[in-house]
């Protein structure tokens, strides 16, 4: 009779809601707080899940395409498992004191597991280590955290993948030619090991790195940061980031400067692979962020059932260039469209 009543009183209260969406499928809700409901974008299940697990999944942001594509494919594997999913993340990825805040909301909510791409390692440790005070599981996604009680990571081996990429578009540019090299933000654990990556593939081709400049990983610094290095240096083959979105700003920018410069990413967006495929951009090394947030979910469920998972789970890596582009988009906006 207390279970029936429960119901009642929670269908009265989401009716709204229940209307517009399906099944199993998670709908966009409010944040805990005010303050995050107005940047963020929450993900809640409007079914009770068979085994009750609740997954909080915080972002860097969800301005970048990436970020989105992890989301997609978190709540795809949400809706298909019965999963209670909260999606949250700040609006840029240089707002590390919201993403506390965030965790911080995953906290109060009551999560079971919470599933981090940290923007500061250092800086998100002592709200991690709340969560893992109160009960809550943590898994690293994409990016790598210190916390000594977290219980995996998932995501690309970043350096080697980076390095991957850059062998690659060495290969294409030749010995000789010049390269600058474009990062997200100083003090980014995963941009330090994809620029350590990226110049030790370009050096190893015999392409010489002109300069490294951060551009913090959004297509306006990409494009303002590129205008700038392209008047200081007359002659550029190549320029190669650590994000899509500064490889986008600086495709513009070489084409409002009206260069031959070849532009080459990291992540493997939908944006940058159409621009791969027409030949605007030479390449970009393609992690499957959807699979990371697929993995995310799974992995948070062989947890709570108290299975043993790998402390590292590697989600791939590929080198999307003109000839594979095709299929690549195509297998990724299918992903997408499941989720949708």
């Amino acid at each position: 009779m207390k279970k029936i009543i429960s119901i009642l009183c929670a269908v009265t209260l989401f009716a709204s809601i229940l209307v517009g969406c399906g099944g199993g499928k998670t709908e966009e809700t409010a944040s805990a707080d005010s303050a995050a409901s107005e940047d963020s974008d929450a993900q809640e299940g409007d079914s009770e899940s068979a085994d009750g697990i609740k997954v909080g999944f915080v972002v860097k942001s969800l301005a970048d395409q990436y970020w989105i594509l992890v989301k997609a494919g978190a709540e795809a594997a949400a809706a298909e498992n019965g999963v209670d999913l909260t999606f949250i993340a700040p609006n840029s990825e240089s707002d590390v004191a919201k993403q506390v805040e965030n965790i911080e909301t995953l906290i109060a909510a009551g999560v079971d597991v919470l599933c981090i791409a940290p923007s500061n390692d250092e800086t998100v440790l002592p709200a991690l280590q709340n969560a893992v005070d109160a009960g809550i599981k943590i898994i690293a996604v994409d990016t790598d955290s210190s916390l000594e009680d977290k219980v995996c990571f998932i995501g690309t081996g970043n350096e080697a993948a980076a390095k991957e990429g850059a062998l690659w578009a060495g290969e294409q540019v030749g010995e000789g030619a010049k390269a600058l090299v474009l990062r997200g933000r100083l003090g980014d654990a995963t941009h330090d090991a994809r620029e350590a990556g990226i110049v030790a593939g370009l050096e190893e081709t015999g392409v010489e790195v002109l300069e490294v400049q951060a551009a913090d990983s959004t297509e306006e610094k990409g494009m303002s940061v590129s205008e700038n290095l392209l008047q200081k240096y007359d002659d550029v083959d190549l320029i190669i980031t650590t994000a899509d979105s500064m490889a986008t700003g600086a495709c513009n920018a070489v084409e409002a400067a009206g260069k031959d410069t070849l532009v080459y990413g990291f992540d493997g967006t939908l944006p940058v692979a159409e621009k791969v495929e027409s030949g605007e951009v030479l390449g970009t090394t393609a992690q499957h962020p959807y699979e990371m947030g697929v993995l995310g979910i799974e992995t948070a469920i062989q947890i709570m059932n108290g299975e043993e998972v790998d402390e590292v789970i590697d989600s791939g890596q590929e080198v999307v260039s003109s000839e594979n582009a095709a299929d690549f988009i195509a297998d990724l906006e299918g992903k997408v469209a499941e989720a949708e």
